[in-house]
């Protein structure tokens, strides 16, 4: 296994970082990730039961109404995924579902007061998460943490935009 990660990272020509830091870094990931409660389906990484799907489901529909395809493509997903995670959004009330007058064969999706309410509370309950998670460091190492999750981000997304072009 080890030999085909060192084949992949040479073949696409990585040359900044060592082998054993790329397989650092990946072991961080996936630790991160866990520690984070990502994997987690049902409860968000600070506390909400919601799943991380539809917490950013909600969060995509805060300021706009957006049809199906729409909030599909921000989140990622299949529309088939996110029709399934629509109906369950709709079922509990936290979004509306309408007919689009403009196109009738496009629904078009809106925040209900509960979902506008949710989206405030798990605003509130994440700020207050990631404050008791980052209280532990000196401000120079929040900064360092922001400029490096921007950076890891900004570089996957070229990654990810990068390879759909191919």
């Amino acid at each position: 296994m080890y030999y085909a990660i060192y084949v992949l990272y040479t073949n696409i020509g990585v040359t900044s970082m060592d082998k054993d830091s790329l397989l650092e870094l990946r072991w961080n990931v996936q630790k991160f990730v866990r520690l984070f409660g990502l994997l987690e389906q049902t409860v968000t990484p600070c506390g909400f039961n919601l799943s991380l799907s539809q917490v950013f489901a909600l969060q995509e529909l805060e300021n706009e109404t957006i049809s199906v395809s729409e909030l599909a493509r921000r989140l990622r997903l299949e529309r088939s995924s996110v029709s399934r995670l629509v109906d369950a959004l709709v079922k509990e009330n936290f979004v509306n579902r309408t007919i689009n007058e403009s196109n009738r064969r496009e629904m078009l999706l809106s925040l209900t007061e509960k979902g506008k309410r949710t989206v405030q509370q798990v605003c509130e309950q994440s700020l207050l998460f990631y404050q008791s998670v980052l209280n532990d460091l000196p401000e120079h190492d929040q900064q360092m943490i922001m400029e490096g999750f921007k950076k890891f981000t900004a570089a996957l997304l070229r990654t990810r935009r990068n390879s759909h072009d191919q």
